[in-house]
């Protein structure tokens, strides 16, 4: 997540329980990097430094089982955290609040015409793209089922359709 989001949203620094300054973590880079967790359904914050060390800032719960991909949507400025048929394929955004902590904001489900299945990826178009409130969004799966019972082989797709702006 880039350091600009973190700090114009007040975001709390975990480790010093005041308001994230970069500067305080200079071999970091511009930003952190979340980690989504299956097992779990958190995300996990490091500061990646350029020696080869890292910083572990903390977990963020997403309010979900578990946690497939984890994503920065520039358009609408929130973290996006996706659960496969695990929690019934969604995507929710996550915002800074008022008291630093980065929390669940909405959760979207993805359109009806689409399989419940082992979707673990979301692309979303920049918002620059939208048109008439929607912009591109292309969706990852890596366990389609469709060779068959008893197949021990998985395909792979990706589908396309649009999400709001």
């Amino acid at each position: 997540m880039p350091d600009g989001w973190l700090t114009a949203n007040g975001w709390t620094d975990p480790l010093t329980i005041a308001a994230y300054n970069p500067a305080n973590y200079p071999l970091h880079g511009s930003g952190l990097y979340f980690a989504g967790l299956e097992w779990d359904g958190t995300l996990r914050d490091y500061g990646l430094n350029s020696e080869g060390t890292f910083t572990t800032f903390g977990t963020v719960s997403t309010g979900k089982a578990s946690v497939m991909d984890v994503v920065f949507d520039a358009g609408t400025q929130r973290i996006v955290a996706t659960c496969d048929n695990t929690c019934g394929e969604t995507h929710t955004f996550m915002q800074v609040n008022a008291s630093g902590a980065i929390v669940p904001e909405v959760t979207y489900t993805n359109p009806a015409v689409m399989p419940i299945d082992n979707l673990e990826g979301l692309a979303l178009a920049p918002t620059p793209t939208c048109v008439n409130g929607s912009r591109e969004a292309v969706w990852s799966d890596d366990g389609i089922y469709g060779l068959g019972s008893g197949s021990s082989s998985y395909g792979h797709a990706l589908y396309s359709g649009t999400f709001p702006c």
